[in-house]
């Protein structure tokens, strides 16, 4: 078997694990309209004075922090999901004789998929519920795209510390929550500070893109250091985890 049949035999198979799970593909569906409703009813019950230090009304920008928080967690989950899966299945395939570079790429094509599909959803879900039409909704999808990635390499960095279903969720789910509240600018967070939350550049382009319809170009090369800086210590951590046995 070529390396190119057994990425795609390991992309096919990692892709098959998830779709089989009819609860996960519901959640994919439902959980980013579900997301984006409740953060917009809740930051729209806020007086729009000012207070807040958003471009939009309160209740666009919280229908939006839905949207990242949704794709994030999300993401988050199915790439903690691989790596937990990863742990004695690829050791099993890597001594039958498959390269660690095949293995590799089976599960981050899994995840970058994954977060893709996630995207879309959430995408479609903010051209539906956000009361203004969306001006730039490929770069809102872009957005949405790289938070995907950023938090789907992030599980796999959590699924090697903390190789629990339960536990690594929760903690993905508090993290993105967390990051989200530093992202979304809503209550007025030092710049130096919001910069280095890993979704604070790609909610800036989803948000440029649905209240001005523009591609915040400015936010594009600090988005994808944050991905390139997650997608590094993700290899790191799949391939300490292979060579080690998918021992803890």
């Amino acid at each position: 078997m070529s390396t190119v049949h057994r990425t795609l035999a390991g992309i096919q198979a990692s892709t098959r694990s998830f779709v089989r799970e009819p609860f996960t593909v519901v959640l994919l569906v439902v959980l980013p309209a579900l997301s984006i409703q409740i953060y917009g009813i809740g930051m729209g019950q806020f007086p729009d004075v000012g207070v807040f230090a958003v471009s939009g009304s309160v209740a666009t920008v919280g229908r939006i922090t839905g949207a990242v928080f949704a794709t994030g967690a999300l993401a988050g989950v199915l790439g903690l999901f691989q790596m937990i899966s990863a742990r004695h299945a690829d050791r099993r395939l890597a001594i039958c004789g498959f390269r660690g570079v095949e293995l590799v790429t089976a599960r981050f094509a899994t995840v970058a998929v994954a977060s893709a599909v996630v995207s879309v959803v959430a995408t479609l879900s903010l051209i539906v519920l956000v009361d203004d039409p969306i001006g730039a909704p490929l770069a809102a999808f872009g957005g949405l795209a790289i938070a995907g990635a950023i938090y789907g390499l992030l599980g796999i960095v959590v699924g090697s510390v903390l190789p629990r279903e339960l536990e690594g969720s929760l903690l993905l789910v508090i993290l993105a929550d967390v990051d989200n509240v530093f992202a979304s600018g809503l209550f007025g967070i030092e710049d130096s500070v919001t910069q280095f939350a890993p979704l604070a550049h790609p909610h800036a382009i989803v948000t440029q893109a649905v209240v001005e319809g523009s591609l915040a170009t400015e936010h594009l090369a600090p988005a994808l250091g944050h991905l390139s800086l997650f997608a590094l210590l993700s290899v790191a951590a799949y391939t300490y985890q292979i060579e080690s046995g998918g021992d803890a």
